[in-house]
C-alpha cells in the first residue's frame, strides 16, 4: 500500500531532512535508500529521492546513534489525513538516541527509554525531558512497543551507517493530555466521575501540570469504599486524592521496580513508598496498600499506573509536599541537556540510564 499523495509530500521535509542534516552527502544518501527498501519501506525511499532540501526535522539524527522505528507502507498509509500537521511530533516520537540491543533486554519485562520528542505542547514533561516509549521483549525475541493499549510488532531490523531501523507495523501515537487518557480509560470512569463531582477543578489543574505520576484507583476498588468516600467532607476527600499523586516528576514502572526501596512523597504531603515481589508491584501510602494492576498509562505531561485499591490515607502535610515538589523541579531544572537512554534513575536525578541503548 502507496503512501497517499499527501502523506508523501507532508512526509518529504522530514525524508530531505535526514539527507540535509549529513550535508547532503550523495553516498549516505543513496545507502540510506538502498537500506529502506531493503525492508520494504518503499514509500519512505521514495520520499528520500525528492530534490526538496526544507528547514531540517531532526537535524540532530546525525550526531551520534539512533534507533529509528519505521513504520511500513501500510502503517503510514493508514495514518488518517488530519494528524499530518502534527507529522513532525509524530516523526520524532519513532526515533531515540542510541541503539536498541534486543538480546540483552529480558523476555516479558518493560524497559522505559526517551524518544525524541519534547516539543510542546505535545510533551509538557519537565526540564528538557522528552516522552518516553515503552518496550518489551516477547517470548519469541521479537521487541513490542506498547502504545495507546495497543501491541505494535517490529519486524525487521537493519542497521544504516548510524541508524538502527526497526520496522513496525503501526504508527505510534502521541500520548493525549491527562484529561483525555483518564476519560479514554473505562477502568477509570468511577473515579473520573467522582472527582469531577467533588472537585470540578482539579482534573484541568493536573492536565496543565508539569510533570505528575498518578495511583489511579480502578472502577471496583472506588467502588468498594464509596460508602466511605460517601461520608467524608471534601477537605478530606481532597487529602486522599492528594495522597494518590506524586507531584512535578513522572515516575515510570522501571523507576519503581529498579529500586523498591524508593521513597517519594505525594501532593498531600505524605511518604510513599513501593515494595516489589513476585506477586507485583505494591504501592503503600499511610496505612494502606495497593497493587499497580496496570503500569506507565502515558500522558503528555506525565503517568498514569492504574491500582486495585483506594489508599484511605487522609494525612495532609502541604509544607512537606511543597518542599518535595520544589526539590523535584530544582534538580530536574539543573539538567541542561535533552535527557536520552533507558529510564532507570529515580526521581530527583532527572537522569536516564544506558541500560539497553549505546550511545555515539
Amino acid at each position: 500500500m502507496h503512501l497517499s499523495s499527501r502523506l508523501l509530500a507532508a512526509a518529504l521535509p522530514f525524508a530531505a531532512s535526514l539527507v540535509h542534516a549529513q550535508g547532503n552527502n550523495t553516498n549516505y544518501t543513496t545507502g540510506l535508500v538502498a537500506a529502506l527498501n531493503s525492508v520494504g519501506l518503499t514509500s519512505l525511499a521514495a520520499a528520500l529521492n525528492s530534490p526538496a532540501v526544507p528547514p531540517a526535522l531532526l537535524s540532530a539524527l546525525q550526531q551520534g546513534n539512533h534507533t529509528v522505528f519505521a513504520p511500513n507502507n501500510a502503517a503510514l498509509g493508514a495514518v488518517d489525513p488530519s494528524a499530518l500537521a502534527n507529522l513532525a511530533n509524530i516523526l520524532a516520537y519513532h526515533v531515540t538516541a542510541g541503539h536498541v540491543d534486543v538480546e540483552s533486554l529480558k523476555e516479558n519485562t518493560t524497559t522505559v527509554v526517551r524518544s525524541s520528542l519534547s516539543a510542546e505542547p505535545a510533551v509538557l514533561l519537565p526540564a528538557n525531558q522528552s516522552q518516553v516509549i515503552v518496550l518489551s521483549k516477547a517470548t519469541n525475541g521479537t521487541l513490542i512497543l506498547e502504545n495507546d493499549d495497543r501491541n505494535v510488532h517490529t519486524s525487521t531490523n537493519a542497521t544504516y551507517q548510524n541508524l538502527q531501523v526497526f520496522v513496525v507495523d503501526r504508527v505510534l501515537r502521541i500520548p493525549g493530555n491527562f484529561s483525555s487518557v483518564v476519560a479514554g480509560q473505562t477502568e477509570l470512569s468511577a473515579l473520573a466521575g467522582a472527582v469531577t463531582a467533588a472537585l470540578p477543578d482539579l482534573v484541568p489543574t493536573l492536565t496543565r501540570a508539569k510533570g505528575l505520576t498518578l495511583f489511579a484507583p480502578v472502577n471496583s476498588a472506588i467502588q468498594a469504599v464509596s460508602e466511605q468516600l460517601g461520608q467524608v467532607n471534601a477537605s478530606t476527600l481532597t487529602s486522599i486524592l492528594l495522597n494518590h499523586l506524586i507531584n512535578g516528576t513522572a515516575v515510570y514502572s522501571t523507576q519503581i521496580t529498579e529500586g523498591s526501596n524508593l521513597n517519594l512523597t505525594s501532593a498531600g504531603g505524605s511518604p510513599t513508598t513501593f515494595v516489589s515481589n513476585s506477586s507485583g508491584v505494591f504501592v503503600t501510602s499511610g496505612s494502606s496498600t495497593a497493587k499497580i494492576v496496570k503500569a506507565n498509562v502515558l500522558t503528555s505531561n506525565g503517568v498514569i499506573h492504574l491500582i486495585d485499591r483506594v489508599l484511605l490515607n487522609t494525612d495532609s502535610n502541604p509544607g512537606q509536599a511543597s518542599s518535595a515538589a520544589a526539590s523535584y523541579s530544582s534538580v530536574q531544572a539543573s539538567q541542561t541537556s535533552s535527557q536520552t537512554g533507558a529510564v532507570t534513575a529515580g526521581p530527583g536525578t532527572g537522569a536516564a540510564g544506558s541500560l539497553i541503548l549505546g550511545g555515539g
